[in-house]
């Protein structure tokens, strides 16, 4: 489809009266309008579309209705009736009574558009710019940020009905593809296993006959894949999407073996008695990859099993970052969408790489624990000014909760000269680097010689010798600053400010189904996310140009009379 941008039309005569009359006391989108204008432009979207073909609808338009569709959770379908038959959207958008709509199907191309021209938060970010030109949005403020976990568009699958459903699903594939080669090389009993989703099929009970039950799929696909790989195949079907996952999901759940005829045990591949080539359900024992590369459904590869205390699920995270100054409205100015076993604190750094880009960053910033560490406190305020402001992480070992023990505050390390001095005024020069999960530490071990006779053990260390692991120079001077600033009484009254993304996350769970995901694969899950950002932020503005402010957080009854009496 072809674009000729068109200048957006002034509301006509009719639609305004009409619409005044049926809302004499103004109505959100109707304010929306007369302050911001159309929002967007056709001129925006010209990269998405081609020069030549049949016109598209008017991309503005198209955008404005999908914004308004997220914000009150309606289907394609319903959206498109919305358009067509509410005078405050026709308000909006400047349309005729008359004016029949459009088709619901042109609302999932204008999404796959997006996603298509990697123009995913093109809608966000002309709301937000159109706010800094507003002066509802200033840069160098306060923000907060908080994630929550999103349920995938897929069955909850354990390791077993996984592979199951991915053989299944690369015979239907092939089935489409490669009909009358499918035909030649199925076995017989494959009909029985796979011509029904995995809950239709019945798994034996007790952990070495699911074994057994586990082992025969797998030798199943790996007929399939040495079908597929034989040198008389053609070679198209090893592009086929289900089968290259086929691949990779034999590969993380079982492991290729070979045995003797004789023995039946494993041998070398190279051995000179006869072999024959066995499929093991994998375990621990011999290897199961880390959930970040797992595969945990066929039909979304993108989703990864997490879990966070209690909580454990299969699909994704959002990270929403919102302003929270005291004289402007809030708005969600990033959204961050991840793999699910993503920490918190891996996320960090591109959220303010991203603010950055775009101007956007803040003076301080307000997060939970999740998003604090030694280096990130560093390079927030390295790299981009930024006040990280959250619980650090607290001295775990003994000696921090006994009193009278010596702390690692307590020795004395210069690090110019690697050398620390313990209370006792032993020395040591025992000084050397860690690297551990992303983390560099400084192992600084004291000599038993001076530790075991020491007078001042006990208060010191159980094990035969002090150990201090600090982090690098400048990693620990932040930490130690950022454990300071928590015993202040200020702390407390600046922190108090991040408890406000929650209702936000509260808000778009409970109303636009924010820890649902619509789509399949991490690119269009995260235009649903900031959609729904965008969605949030109409609301706002919204309620800000009605002169609405922002409630403070409800008590009980009996709190407030507790208050009271205090």
């Amino acid at each position: 489809m072809s674009l000729q941008p068109s200048s957006p039309a002034e509301v006509p005569s009719q639609t305004a009266a009409v619409a005044r009359a049926a809302f004499p006391r103004g109505n959100a989108y109707m304010r929306l309008r007369d302050d911001f204008g159309t929002v967007f432009t056709d001129a925006q979207f010209t990269a998405l579309f081609s020069s030549r073909g049949r016109p598209a609808e008017a991309p503005w338009r198209l955008a404005l209705v999908t914004v308004l569709q997220f914000a009150e959770s309606l289907s394609d379908r319903l959206a498109a009736e919305a358009a067509r038959g509410r005078i405050d959207w026709k308000y909006l958008m400047g349309l005729d009574l008359t004016d029949p709509g459009f088709d619901a199907s042109v609302l999932s191309e204008f999404r796959s558009r997006l996603v298509a021209g990697h123009a995913e938060t093109l809608l966000l970010d002309t709301l937000l710019t159109l706010c800094r030109e507003r002066r509802l949005l200033a840069a160098r403020g306060r923000q907060r940020t908080d994630s929550t976990h999103v349920l995938g568009a897929v069955r909850s699958l354990n390791r077993l009905g996984c592979v199951t459903e991915t053989l299944r699903a690369a015979l239907n594939a092939l089935a489409v593809a490669a009909p009358e080669w499918l035909r030649a090389h199925a076995e017989e009993t494959w009909s029985e296993r796979y011509a029904k989703p995995t809950d239709d099929l019945y798994v034996p009970q007790g952990e070495a006959a699911r074994r057994a039950h586990a082992e025969q799929i797998g030798r199943d696909g790996h007929t399939l894949l040495a079908a597929v790989f034989s040198p008389d195949a053609p070679t198209w079907l090893r592009e086929i999407p289900a089968v290259i996952l086929l691949g990779r999901v034999w590969l993380q759940n079982f492991q290729i073996v070979s045995v003797d005829d004789e023995t039946g045990t494993e041998v070398d591949a190279d051995h000179s008695n006869p072999q024959t080539t066995q499929v093991v359900w994998r375990t621990t024992s011999e290897g199961i990859p880390p959930s970040l590369l797992m595969i945990a459904s066929p039909y979304d590869p993108e989703t990864h099993c997490a879990k966070k205390r209690t909580t454990t699920w299969i699909g994704y995270k959002v990270h929403l970052t919102e302003t929270c100054d005291a004289d402007r409205p809030r708005l969600i100015t990033h959204v961050a969408t991840t793999l699910a076993p993503v920490a918190d604190r891996d996320a960090l750094g591109s959220i303010h790489a991203d603010l950055a880009a775009y101007d956007l960053l803040p003076d301080t910033h307000l997060v939970d624990a999740g998003y604090v560490d030694a280096d990130l406190l560093l390079a927030s305020t390295r790299n981009y000014a930024v006040t990280l402001l959250g619980p650090s992480p607290q001295d775990t070992q003994w000696q921090s909760r006994q009193s009278g023990a010596f702390r690692l505050q307590d020795f004395q390390i210069d690090w110019d000269r690697k050398i620390a001095t313990c209370p006792a005024g032993h020395i040591t020069t025992s000084w050397s680097p860690d690297h551990n999960l992303g983390r560099t530490v400084m192992r600084i071990r004291f000599s038993s010689a001076d530790c075991k006779p020491c007078a001042l053990k006990q208060n010191c260390t159980r094990s035969p010798r002090r150990l201090l692991t600090p982090r690098r120079r400048e990693e620990h001077a932040a930490l130690e600053a950022a454990r300071a600033r928590e015993v202040d009484g200020a702390f407390a009254e600046q922190y108090r400010w991040r408890a406000g993304i929650e209702g936000t996350l509260s808000l778009g769970v409970r109303t636009l189904h924010l820890r649902r995901a619509r789509y399949l694969g991490l690119a269009k899950v995260h235009l649903q996310h900031v959609l729904t950002a965008a969605a949030l932020n109409i609301g706002r503005i919204a309620d800000w140009l009605a002169g609405e402010t922002v409630a403070s957080t409800r008590r009980s009854p009996f709190a407030r009379l507790i208050s009271q009496a205090a």
